[in-house]
């Protein structure tokens, strides 16, 4: 995945400038089916290229001021999660490895008093 946006109308245009420049580029995503009276609620487009593309893909809509749309995190060789989803169920896991430990605390301060 090279981009990520909230609009259908956006993925397109990406999508469109990365093709202009000679690359592969697939549009996926969804718009929240439901709406308000004068606004779309959002939704999640993205914009895919191939693995041997992503470098330039992403030079080229760095160069279309699109950096900060850009999804540079992928799984290693091999792996299912970036590194950065990766920390981030460490962090989740050692929140709740500290919850437990109060819990547990608190326990045996009730059934000790």
């Amino acid at each position: 995945m090279a981009w990520r946006g909230a609009t259908e109308v956006d993925a397109e245009l990406t999508a469109g400038l990365l093709r202009a420049a000679g690359i592969e580029a697939l549009v996926e995503g969804s718009q929240t089916p439901y709406r308000a009276m004068t606004f779309p609620l959002g939704g999640t487009w993205l914009v895919r290229v191939r693995a041997e593309q992503l470098a330039a893909a992403q030079a080229v809509l760095e160069d279309a001021g699109e950096g900060a749309n850009l999804e540079r995190g992928e799984p290693e060789e091999g792996g299912l999660l970036t590194r950065d989803q990766r920390a981030t169920l460490k962090a989740a896991g050692l929140g709740l490895a500290v919850l437990a430990i109060v819990v547990l605390a608190l326990l045996l301060r009730e059934a000790a008093g």
